[in-house]
């Protein structure tokens, strides 16, 4: 409680006390001895926080209304899977991001139909318009996984998957705007995709790739609706088992050549004389301790 009450903040435990007037002594008298007089006020303040702790996460799982938060869709509990999984050094992992983007012209997909279908409760938009980067929702219908977003007075949609890197992100993107212009910027690497206007799909950073877009509205009986073709139709194009990640489409293990210096045992630096250590930094050898 003293380190919490004079700290600056951020700052490190060795840096605070190596700050203090005669550093561990003077700390040992204050905490020790009550050199300041203060210990029963910080004994009532640790036992004030200790009293009022909870485990934040034991509360999203008791709260059915919080645990909705961690679904994958917001319209289903039911899930997808986004990318293949790999096993390396004995542990599960996804596979490395595609060699390749996606570099179909989504924007300009030609459907053969496409009809008003309710998708999800507006309620889960409600405060959108007062928060600056609105209220988005990931949405599954079939096999595809679509983003919606209420931001800026404004409904909007497209598909979830950012093609850069085939990662299903976009409804988590930030949005950005230019006098009526809105776009998505993917999370992971920053593609930024124009969600309205006559370019609606255009990647304004990267020209192999685009995204395509849907017409959508809220109507009076309480739903989001947005204009799609057949579900066949859709997971013909944009369905996730198409374009998810899958094993030998990252290439070469970005890791290999560290994998091979390092030893087929994965045996880093850890266990080996200092003067060996240098010796093999030197010659270019391992500078990672796994």
């Amino acid at each position: 409680m003293f380190y919490i009450r004079t700290a600056d903040k951020l700052q490190r435990t060795a840096r605070w006390l190596e700050n203090l007037p005669g550093g561990i002594k003077y700390l040992r008298e204050v905490i020790l001895e009550d050199k300041l007089g203060i210990c029963s006020s910080l004994e009532a303040q640790m036992e004030e926080l200790v009293g009022t702790f909870f485990d934040e996460w034991a509360e999203a799982i008791k709260s059915p209304e919080l645990r909705k938060k961690f679904n994958q869709f917001d319209n289903t509990t039911e899930t997808l899977q986004n990318m293949e999984l790999d096993e390396d050094r004995g542990q599960i992992r996804p596979v490395y991001w595609a060699k390749e983007s996606a570099k179909v012209d989504f924007k300009n997909t030609k459907w053969t139909s496409l009809a008003w279908q309710p998708i999800i409760e507006a309620s889960h938009f409600n405060g959108a318009d007062e928060a600056p980067n609105g209220i988005s929702a990931n949405i599954k219908r079939g096999d595809t996984q679509l983003a919606i977003f209420r931001v800026r007075g404004k409904w909007l949609a497209s598909q979830q998957m950012c093609p850069h890197k085939r990662a299903f992100v976009l409804s988590d993107g930030l949005i950005g705007d230019s006098k009526d212009k809105l776009w998505v910027s993917c999370p992971y690497h920053k593609r930024n995709f124009e969600l309205n206007g006559e370019q609606a799909g255009r990647c304004q950073n990267d020209e192999e790739v685009s995204i395509a877009t849907f017409p959508v509205e809220e109507r009076e009986d309480g739903m989001v609706y947005l204009k799609l073709p057949p579900v066949h139709e859709l997971d013909g194009v944009l369905g996730t088992k198409k374009w998810m990640v899958k094993k030998g489409e990252s290439g070469e293990d970005p890791f290999a050549k560290l994998d091979k210096r390092l030893g087929a045992n994965g045996v880093g630096m850890k266990g080996r004389k200092p003067e060996a250590a240098k010796r093999e930094l030197a010659a270019g050898g391992p500078s990672i301790d796994w």
